[in-house]
């Protein structure tokens, strides 16, 4: 890729996908607690003790965004774990840029690169292609290859004929693996990356086992209701929703017959039509209607009442909010008849084009 494609790209990513705050924190302070960013890596791990590792930070993409970007792709490291004393470490190099696959002559071999006259790269560790745009480490060449990049801030990647292809940001890497060493309780055992010590692998904290949630699905319906239901939506919209106009149409308003016999209503919860909101109410028949609280489990924080950008889809039973499409958080919440149950969280703290079904995990359930 030319010099002025990713210039153009990086800013134009910049320009348009600042990242979304939710409801309860300042701009700037969104990320979950656990989404860390160590230089210019991201780093999670989900509910079970899974890990994962990414060469992109927001600080890194800000840079980026300001400087040439050079002549050279800039393709991504993924670094995964799962919990538990027998899993391995997995390393994996994204060629995609902006979400697309990667297309035309791949890269072949993954190197560690230093600032010098000459060549600059060290040996070349063997890369495994898994489909278009993404490959893996060969397992082997795992070890030697995280041993040698404690020594420098940047990996390259090399076409078979030995010409440059692209230079990655290894600054940071270290930090972010020895945070899934300590996730994992690897310190200090035979299994850790970094920090190796005598303690036997069944030491290593095992895999959690996840929670499974009860999916309760519906079907939509008229969004009407008797005048004393009419009046509490009216009430309630102008506690929970003070910046909306009452009086004209609330396009997000929807109502949802589910299969527990109660009825979910989604009401419309910002003035702003470019950043929408929505109020998410449950009525019980004979007993009236109430507010619905999404828990996050993944934040041990307090539910929120209100979800930015969120749907309901009645086939599913799944009720979806991002905060950002770019970049931000995604999470789903699946009614169990008595409450609303995270089933997954996603986020992804730096906006550089990296597709949704690539955010870090910082929580999953099974849906049943």
């Amino acid at each position: 890729m030319g010099r002025l494609r990713i210039a153009f790209g990086l800013l134009l990513v910049a320009a348009a996908t600042a990242p979304a705050a939710p409801e309860d924190s300042l701009p700037g302070e969104w990320t979950a607690p656990e989404v860390a960013e160590f230089g210019d890596w991201s780093v999670a791990c989900d509910n079970a003790h899974d890990c994962t590792a990414l060469s992109v930070s927001r600080d890194y993409v800000a840079r980026l965004a300001k400087s040439d970007p050079g002549d050279y792709a800039q393709p991504k490291l993924w670094v995964k774990r799962a919990a538990g004393p027998t899993a391995r470490l997995r390393v994996f190099l994204d060629t995609t840029v902006w979400g697309e696959a990667g297309t035309g002559e791949a890269p072949t071999t993954l190197h560690v690169y230093t600032e010098c006259d000459g060549d600059c790269t060290g040996r070349a560790y063997r890369l495994i292609p898994l489909e278009p745009g993404r490959h893996e480490l060969a397992p082997a060449d795992v070890a030697a290859f995280l041993a040698e990049s404690v020594t420098t801030a940047h990996a390259a990647t090399r076409f078979a004929d030995g010409r440059m292809h692209g230079i990655i940001t290894t600054a940071g890497m270290t930090a972010a693996l020895r945070f899934i060493d300590e996730s994992q309780q690897r310190r200090g055992t035979v299994t850790a990356t970094f920090a190796k010590g005598p303690k036997p692998a069944r030491s290593v904290l095992i895999p959690k086992p996840r929670p499974r949630v009860k999916v309760t699905r519906g079907e939509e319906v008229e969004a009407s209701g008797t005048p004393g239901t009419e009046a509490v939506l009216l009430v309630t919209r102008a506690r929970e929703c003070p910046d909306v106009d009452l009086d004209g149409p609330d396009p997000h308003r929807a109502r949802y017959r589910l299969a527990s016999g109660q009825f979910l209503w989604a009401l419309g919860c910002s003035g702003n039509p470019d950043a929408p909101r929505q109020l998410w109410l449950i009525e019980t028949p004979g007993q009236g209607i109430a507010n619905a609280t999404f828990p996050r489990p993944e934040q041990g924080r307090a539910a929120l009442t209100v979800l930015p950008d969120s749907a309901f889809d009645p086939a599913s039973g799944m009720l979806t909010a991002y905060a950002g499409r770019l970049c931000g958080w995604r999470r789903r919440w699946a009614w169990t008849g008595t409450a609303f149950e995270m089933v997954d969280a996603v986020e992804m703290p730096p906006c550089y084009g990296i597709p949704l079904h690539q955010w870090l995990q910082t929580y999953r359930a099974v849906p049943d």
